[in-house]
């Protein structure tokens, strides 16, 4: 699966979220896990947010900001772009219903 930029354009190497563009999963200081479920902004990304509280809870749930450098749409449009990290494997919280 290859990352993609705006307009389904290829995003700039080397810039931004593209440092590292392996970076679907990472281990916190804690030791606890983390998978990336999304990478955007605006309207879709709020949608995506409530979506993912809903289904895993949103103590199993972490908002970063990320550096949009490589993502032409969000350089121009100065809008932030912001990952959704999913806590994976034992550690995860019991969601409240």
């Amino acid at each position: 699966m290859g990352l993609k930029g705006c307009n389904g354009k290829q995003p700039q190497k080397g810039a931004g979220i593209q440092g590292d563009p392996q970076a679907a999963e990472k281990t916190d200081e804690s030791g606890n896990k983390w998978r990336k479920l999304y990478t955007g902004g605006g309207s879709h990304f709020r949608h995506c947010l409530e979506q993912f509280k809903e289904v895993y809870g949103e103590g199993n749930l972490v908002v970063e900001e990320e550096d949009p450098r490589g993502y032409t749409c969000f350089e121009q449009s100065g809008e932030p772009m912001f990952s959704i990290w999913l806590k994976i494997g034992k550690t995860l919280t019991k969601r409240r219903r």
